[in-house]
């Protein structure tokens, strides 16, 4: 796998091990990597970086089966260990273990970039259902064609987020308050008026459809009464787990 130098690499937790980490630092060389530490994982703590009790230098068995898959890996490994301060819903996110070591990379920098991978996550779902619906669009029979097709797409995404961004300014909200559904049909149609429009009208077009866009602000979130918590599944029947003998 092709890895950019000095680039960090985020895995989900089922990823996490001895074996692939450390072999992923020796493959790769000044690039690392993050993932979410798992509940059932064992340390033994060997530094703390800080006052709080949040950040540690952390020590983890190798377990004898990956040793015998691959002989050159050590009795033991090291990471660095970053907890997130409160746990706010029994599935929440311990922490993150991560070859960041070095005292330059803050504590809470650390915890942001993971939360960061999710926005990008909602920006393929936009594209992905929103704009795509859901189509195999890519139909290029070259590589070169193909890396084309996917530039198009995230230059259009971008432009529509662009607009996004204007037009949540002259409103004073968040962008995050503006439909992104519903601001993409605007913009489409508005568009494909343009294409006919004269150049002159153009402009009061576009500000027409900005004072559209603006009936589609969504309102604020409200704060969360008590913590998130999973329902427990209740049945009157009868369940056999295949766990149970």
């Amino acid at each position: 796998m092709s890895v950019p130098a000095d680039s960090l690499t985020i895995f989900d937790r089922c990823y996490l091990s001895a074996e692939l980490m450390l072999n992923w630092q020796r493959q790769h060389g000044s690039s690392h990597w993050m993932t979410p530490v798992k509940s059932n994982t064992q340390y033994e703590v060997v530094e703390q970086l800080d006052k709080e009790g949040r950040d540690f230098i952390v020590e983890m068995k190798v377990s004898g089966h990956a040793r015998k898959q691959d002989p050159s890996l050590p009795e033991k490994w090291r990471a660095r260990l970053v907890l997130y301060p409160e746990k706010t819903q029994p599935n929440h996110i311990k922490g993150v273990l991560t070859s960041l070591t070095d005292k330059q990379y803050e504590t809470q920098s650390l915890l942001d970039v993971y939360f960061e991978r999710w926005e990008i996550e909602n920006s393929y779902g936009e594209i992905k259902h929103d704009m795509l619906e859901d189509k195999v669009l890519l139909r290029s029979q070259s590589v070169e064609g193909i890396e084309q097709e996917i530039r198009g797409i995230l230059i259009a995404y971008n432009l529509v987020r662009l607009e996004i961004s204007r037009i949540a300014k002259e409103a004073k909200v968040s962008p995050l308050r503006i439909s992104f559904m519903m601001a993409l049909r605007d913009i489409q149609d508005e568009l494909m008026w343009c294409a006919i429009a004269s150049p002159g009208s153009i402009p009061k077009k576009l500000r027409a459809m900005r004072e559209r866009v603006k009936r589609y602000i969504l309102p604020e979130r409200k704060k969360r009464p008590k913590s998130r918590t999973v329902r427990i599944s209740k049945t009157r029947y009868p369940i056999r787990s295949k766990h149970l003998n």
